[in-house]
Parts: C-alpha cells; structure tokens; sequence
C-alpha cells in the first residue's frame, strides 16, 4: 500500500508545469534571455545580500524596529512560518526534501538582510510524511503565522483545518481539487480545477498535425492522475484532436510494459498524453523502442524535467515534450533570477537540494509571501499579508517565471517546451516565442467543461471573510 502512493506527486500536475517538477540536468540549451529577467551573472554577495531578488525593483527583506506581537507567531523580533512537505516517507526517503531546502535557504537569505522589517522568519519544518497532512495541519494552527512554499500529496485531509483556525497558505504546489480551489490559498503559479493552459497541445498540433488524428491517453491507476488525465483528454477532444486509446497502467508502475507498449502500437497510437512521472515513462519508451515502434511526441509536464527520464530511458527517449513556465536551469547564466535563486542554495546550503523546479515555485512562493509582509510593515497581521499578496496582477517571481496575475488566479498563457533526448533537455526554438523564451496568447488558457471536485470553503467550516483578520 505505501510503496504506491508516493507516485501521486510525481504523476500529478500540481503546480501546472512545474508542481513536482525537479531535474539535475546538465545538457546545454540554445535561445535567448528570458524578457522577464536581465544577463546576469550574479552572485550572492550582490543583490541578493540587499534583499533584492532578480528583477525586482526593491528589497523585500530589510532591518526595521519592529515592536508588538500583531499575530499568532508573530513576536517583536520574529515571524514563525510554516512548510509542510513529505520527505519523512518510508516509501520514497526526501520526497518533496527540496520545499524544505528552499524554506531554510529563503529564511537564512532574507535574515542576512534584516529579515521583514526586522523580524526574523523562522522556519516551522512540518514533515507529514505522507499520511499526517491533517495532524501537521493542526500544529501549524497552534503555533503559525502562516504557511509558505510547501505542498503535501494528500493536502486534502488538512485543509478543512486549516480553514477552521483560518491559517492562509501561500502553497509551493496544491493537489487535490480540495486545496487547489480552496479560500485562504494562493498558488503563485495557479493549478485550478477549472481552467489549464494548451500552448503545448497547439504546438505540437502545427509540428506534428498527423498525429492529433490518433492520440492516446495513458495515467496511473490513482483517482488524482485519472483526474489530471480525463482534464488532458477533455483539452485535446476540444482542439479536434482524435482518441484511439485510452489506459491506465498500475500504480506503483507495470511489472512489464512491453503488454502496454503493444496496446499502444496495435492502437497505432502517433501522439501520447501522458501522466505519470519520469522512471515510469522512461521503461514504456524502452519498451516501445524493443518492440519497434516509435511516437511521433508524448505530451507531458514539467515533473518530468528530471534527469531520471533520461538516465532510465537512454537511447528509447525520443519525441518526449515537456511544458514549462519557468525559465530552465539550462540558461541560469543568461537568467538574472535564476542565478541567484542558485548562488542562494550555494552559499546558505551547499549540498542542498537546488536544481528542482518545485524549489522554483516555492522561491516563488516565498518572495510573494515576503514582498507582501514587508509591505504591511510593524502590523503584521494575516489578512493584511493576504491582501497584499492578492494585488500582485504581473507576478514573475522576480523573473524566475511567466507573468501571473494572482488575484485571479488564472493558470498562465504563455510557454516554453523542452525536448528530452538521450543528450539531455532541450529549450525548443520553434514555439514562435513573443516574450523572450515564452510563446504566450490569451486564448491558450481553456475553460474545462467537465466536473473536477471544488475547494474547500470558509463557509464549509462555519467561517466567513469577517473572522479572518
């Protein structure tokens, strides 16, 4: 029963394009700066030593006279934050350990330049270890002044309790449609239930139109990632697209998957939507390559940014295409914010988990979250923290990813797709990109029709917006 169940944060996407996303890879890419960030090759004993981060134009942490304790966790000199993860796992030891690493290096960055106005962020390491999301929940409720950059597989047992102590969370990444579309939740890059971006279904639409007339679907056996496939279908059904296979394939991952790979090839599947993660598809590649038969793409998200695709799969990984809203660690030199969220790991923790892309959307998350604290000066409370960070309308991170407008919480328009090859990951040039590595249109985000669960409310747990100060 455990060994199964890590897969549901690799397989799902939760942080569209880049929730559960990590990848060592070194292979080299070819384009140009990202517009969102400047060439740069920054170190941090610069900006990031001011507290300024990438394109940012102020310092979102600095030394200030802080007096007062406004909120619970909240002291004259301190701000105690928590992050949920689950690297406690049994079944998969360091599951998630990079929204922990980024936690400690944020802290440590933003303190060696005065903290938030003076108070120091401590960090409030909440491991739930996969099946105490809830009891995790409720410590935070006692002791924290908010949740920041983490993410739990099962974050729907907690977030009625959070909700009911009215904890807010600025979330690395958010799973289940419970959380994803709960109140008193920000995703700096948003995961809805409602709507996802098709950018990546139009370019290979133009780069392999032949394909579409016969595409297959393929998840794992978990009622998440049949979620997540059913929103990939309902997306390529309404380009147009043709279905001529659909599949689930066990959870922890076939025994064979030579029986798969022939389903696949007798269906004369060309293009395959896959949800899973990296190890997985990279054995249904081997065995489609002993079997003869080659893909004209497989379609999938950025949690396979993952050298593990590569190093599994070898010389069988072709045509495998992968979405992102980031800018790739590929081109870190050529990417201000990038760089620094690296010289960060480097200095403050050497060793620590750092070329994951859920430690990018967690930075991100962390930078929302500080931008907005500083903002509401000696009286920290929650709601005014909450409120700050709403009227974010053009988010990027400092420039570590696409515009977001955050009080809509609108998944974004624009992206950047990544060819994996025995050589490594590839930044793709074609995708006709109108802002620096990014092809974006407002027409690229798609409305889904069909009923995918719904958040969690305040008025679910007897609370309204005028309890939450």
């Amino acid at each position: 029963m455990k060994r199964f169940r890590w897969l549901v944060v690799v397989c799902v996407m939760a942080v569209l394009a880049t929730a559960c996303g990590r990848s060592g890879s070194s292979a080299t890419a070819t384009t140009t700066p990202p517009s969102t960030g400047t060439s740069s090759e920054s170190t941090s004993s610069g900006s990031t030593a001011a507290g300024k981060f990438g394109t940012m134009d102020t310092a979102v942490c600095e030394k200030g006279n802080p007096s007062g304790s406004p909120a619970r966790g909240v002291t004259s000199d301190a701000i105690q934050v928590g992050t949920i993860a689950d690297p406690g796992f049994a079944g998969r030891p360091g599951l998630d350990q990079e929204l922990f690493d980024t936690a400690k290096v944020f802290a440590a960055w933003c303190n060696a330049a005065g903290g938030i106005n003076g108070r120091k962020i401590e960090n409030d390491l909440l491991d739930a270890a996969l099946t105490n999301d809830k009891a995790k929940v409720d410590e935070a409720c006692i002791k924290d002044f908010f949740l920041v950059g983490g993410g739990a597989v099962f974050d729907q047992d907690g977030v009625k309790d959070r909700l009911a102590c009215l904890l807010p969370e600025v979330a690395g990444y958010a799973v289940s449609p419970e959380q994803r579309g709960s109140d008193l939740l920000i995703q700096p890059i948003p995961n809805t239930t409602n709507q996802q971006p098709t950018g990546d279904y139009k370019y290979l639409a133009k780069k392999y139109p032949q394909a579409t007339k016969a595409y297959g679907v393929l998840t794992g056996d978990l009622s998440t990632t049949k979620l997540v496939a059913k929103q990939t279908d309902e997306i390529a059904s309404s380009l147009g697209w043709k279905k001529v296979y659909d599949d689930q394939y066990p959870a922890a991952g076939a025994a064979d998957w030579t029986p798969i790979a022939q389903k696949i090839k007798d269906a004369g599947v060309k293009g395959l939507l896959w949800t899973g993660e990296p190890e997985n598809l990279a054995k249904l590649m081997q065995a489609l390559s002993d079997i003869g038969y080659q893909l004209d793409f497989v379609r999938t998200d950025a949690n396979h940014y993952d050298q593990k695709l590569i190093q599994t799969g070898q010389s069988a990984i072709k045509n495998v295409y992968v979405r992102s809203a980031f800018s790739p660690f590929e081109i870190a030199g050529k990417n201000q914010a990038t760089q620094e969220y690296l010289d960060a790991f480097d200095k403050y923790l050497p060793g620590g988990k750092k070329q994951a892309l859920l430690g990018l959307q967690a930075w991100s998350a962390w930078l929302l979250w500080a931008k907005a604290a500083s903002e509401c000066g000696n009286d920290l409370t929650r709601k005014c923290v909450y409120d700050k960070a709403l009227k974010e309308t053009d988010w990027t991170g400092g420039g570590l990813h696409v515009p977001i407008d955050v009080a809509k919480q609108t998944p974004p328009d624009c992206v950047a797709m990544l060819l994996a090859s025995p050589n490594g990951f590839k930044l793709m040039t074609d995708t006709k990109p109108n802002d620096g590595i990014y092809h974006c249109d407002p027409k690229d985000v798609y409305a889904l029709k069909g009923d995918y669960g719904k958040g969690v409310t305040l008025q679910d747990v007897g609370k309204t917006q005028a309890d939450f100060k």
